[in-house]
């Protein structure tokens, strides 16, 4: 142990005396100078900035707030009756567009056969089906979008854009040798148009995506239990309320005092919001149920073939279900409690010195990476530059001790930093916010919500960053083992950090990313913030927004964070003990 602690101190000092450590520290003390001036807040986004009821007195308040309360009841009653519909004529839909597709193929048999035996007019010759022809696939094409765009949920499953070959057949049927009109009508025309349709075949692509078609698998019984159970919340919850706002503007009609009275606008305000949050949370917790309900038995990456689920993300509905159920549960609403950090964002409704603290950690935080990305390829690959290697390798230490005590320096420099830069941001955010210590609503997992002291939350937060840090730092020591030269090490350590930090910035969270393992080091997306709706979506913001991607959790994550922790100490510790320093 003391021979550790001894290559721990002298790690130390390879490090703070040299030149990288000037530099950084210059660097670093820069940025933290020019943060307060960068960091400029979004506010809070909620039900509350979106409405705006008079505050003169309570029969005002109350005619405005009447306009709101009959657009929101009627958004969701509106969405009871889309999932009523779902739930009554997807399947006869279903099974009336596929009988339409096997009637359109008939009708192309028969009139290929009515073309080769040049049969022009009757019932069944070539005039009379290709106009049957255009009928048919105009019937498809009606019913398949009036369904596509009226419906809460489409559930067509197609692997090509099935309104394309529609309108083309369309346009086949109804325009193809319009340039030789003088034969439109005769067998040529028929024939010629017999090979356009086979030389395109859009009625046997047509009939293909069609019986592709599937309904996604879920339980009418269930989606009925949805709409009943918040039904019955509905009613209990919004019951109660509106007996009390109506008290409050009985009251206030028969006294102009009352009306007037700031204690009873206030009141009046508060349970308004408690109205209209309500039917919000409603709305928002039926539709997810609805959604979750469908896609049960599907990944959220087969589900990106349905129309309507493109962008579906399972845990941003399951998280966002989670949150408004507590929020109903324990009759809250969002104003009451802060949001968990996001950046650039206020939490609250205000700003607090931990917002400040927040954004102000997340930017320092590439450099403290970068730096210890630096260090660390540094750390084996610069003693076989400087020639340093064999007089460490004569000395009297395992090469284990020496590789866990450059991996302790390399972890505690990186520390240090954090630390300095955790203090430093904290006065600064108080000096120029204030501070309070609200309570901070968590959503763990998309499993579970729950309310903690926003300092916990940070504290959170901070461990979550170390983590990242630690992972990228053995990441370059273990690239500094395997390259003999500093230069090499250093590029390409510091080469993987820019590719992440492009990738992140080009892709705007687009689902490929989820393949890239430094997307899953950012465990503090997993408690809550990574979904949080803000006005503020610059492709600089992008940089620091880590969205939770389809088909993970956070125990795919921490999977992924365990086994690189295991790989990277192998790679470390064998290739460092095998290697020949002569």
């Amino acid at each position: 142990m003391f021979k550790t602690s001894k290559l721990f101190k002298g790690e130390l000092k390879k490090v703070f005396f040299g030149p990288s450590m000037i530099l950084m520290a210059g660097i670093f003390l820069l940025a933290l100078a020019l943060f307060p001036s960068l960091f400029s807040p979004v506010e809070k986004k909620s039900i509350a900035t979106e409405i705006n009821l008079p505050t003169t007195s309570v029969t005002q308040a109350n005619d405005s707030f009447t306009s709101y309360k009959n657009v929101y009841e009627e958004n969701l009653y509106l969405l009871q009756g889309q999932i009523v519909n779902l739930i009554d004529y997807n399947e006869n839909f279903k099974n009336n567009l596929l009988s339409l597709a096997d009637e359109l193929y008939d009708l192309r048999l028969a009139f290929a056969s009515a073309a080769n035996t040049a049969n022009i007019n009757g019932e069944n010759g070539c005039f009379s089906l290709h106009m049957k022809l255009i009928s048919k696939v105009d019937e498809i094409k009606t019913l398949y979008n009036s369904y596509v765009n009226n419906y809460f949920v489409p559930l067509v499953l197609v692997d090509e854009d099935l309104d394309f070959q529609i309108n083309m057949e369309l346009d086949l049927l109804n325009n193809i040798l319009t340039e030789n009109t003088d034969i439109s009508g005769s067998i040529d025309f028929y024939n010629r148009l017999n090979l356009t349709l086979d030389e395109y075949g859009s009625i046997s692509k047509i009939r293909n995506l069609l019986n592709k078609i599937n309904s996604l698998t879920y339980s009418s019984t269930n989606l009925n239990e949805i709409l009943s159970k918040y039904s019955t919340l509905k009613d209990s919850y919004l019951e109660e309320t509106l007996s009390q706002i109506n008290k409050l503007v009985s009251l206030s009609a028969s006294d102009p005092n009352e009306d007037a009275s700031r204690e009873n606008i206030t009141n009046f305000e508060n349970l308004a919001k408690q109205y209209l949050y309500t039917l919000d949370y409603l709305g928002t917790a039926i539709e997810n149920s609805t959604l979750i309900e469908i896609a049960e038995h599907y990944k959220d990456s087969s589900l990106s073939r349905f129309i309507g689920f493109e962008n579906f993300n399972s845990y941003k509905l399951s998280e966002e279900l989670v949150k408004v159920d507590y929020f109903l549960t324990n009759n809250l609403i969002e104003d009451e409690v802060s949001n968990v950090f996001m950046f650039n964002t206020n939490s609250s409704s205000s700003t607090n010195a931990f917002d400040y603290m927040y954004f102000s950690m997340e930017v320092i935080s590439i450099f403290i990476v970068a730096f210890t990305v630096i260090i660390g390829a540094g750390m084996i690959s610069k003693e076989y530059s400087d020639g340093t290697i064999k007089l460490l390798a004569i000395r009297p230490y395992k090469r284990s001790k020496i590789i866990f005590a450059k991996i302790c320096a390399t972890l505690f420099i990186s520390f240090l930093f954090v630390l300095i830069a955790l203090i430093m941001s904290t006065i600064i955010g108080i000096i120029i916010y204030g501070i309070s210590f609200p309570t901070m609503l968590v959503v763990f997992n998309a499993s579970v919500a729950f309310t903690l002291p926003v300092w916990v939350v940070f504290l959170i937060y901070l461990l979550c960053l170390m983590i990242k840090i630690s992972i990228y730092a053995l990441l370059a020591i273990a690239i500094s083992t395997i390259f003999k030269s500093y230069v090499v090490s250093v590029c390409v350590s510091s080469g993987l950090y820019l590719l992440n930090i492009i990738l992140t910035f080009i892709s705007n969270g687009a689902s490929w990313l989820k393949f890239n393992p430094f997307a899953s080091l950012d465990l503090f997306k997993y408690f809550g913030g990574s979904f949080i709706s803000t006005s503020n979506s610059s492709n600089i913001t992008s940089l620091f927004y880590s969205p939770v991607f389809a088909d993970t959790n956070i125990w795919v994550s921490v999977s992924v964070i365990l086994i690189f922790t295991v790989l990277l100490n192998t790679l470390i510790f064998t290739i460092f003990k095998k290697r020949d320093i002569t």
